[in-house]
């Protein structure tokens, strides 16, 4: 889960293969890490958010400025394009933060613990 605390006007073009197009990079203050691989190094705290200036533009993701959003992704997409941070690719889902999910997300990863 994090917060979009603000948008930079700047945009970046991944040198990467296959990654295309350019970038608008968001500063994303991370507020929790529900679920990681064993070598993540998304932590909690300030973080970057990459999303392609061409999703903006069309308001797919809808994101506002001071709103949470829950992200569900592959933290390996943003190795990929060769940008530091989370970055929204195609498979990315952004779901606006909703106070209620806190508690049945905490009772989902204890249920998870007990099916090994």
């Amino acid at each position: 889960m994090g917060r979009v605390v603000g948008r930079e006007t700047a945009s970046t073009r991944s040198a990467g293969a296959g990654a295309g197009g350019e970038w608008s990079r968001l500063a994303l203050s991370v507020q929790a890490v529900y679920k990681r691989a064993p070598r993540s190094r998304l932590r909690r705290g300030a973080a970057a958010l990459y999303v392609r200036t061409a999703d903006l533009a069309c308001k797919c993701p809808k994101l506002k400025i001071n709103k949470s959003y829950l992200i569900l992704g592959v933290e390996k997409e943003g190795m990929q394009a060769g940008l530091p941070g989370l970055v929204v690719g195609e498979r990315s889902l952004l779901l606006e933060w909703r106070d209620d999910w806190h508690r049945r997300i905490r009772r989902l990863q204890r249920r998870a613990i007990n099916c090994h």
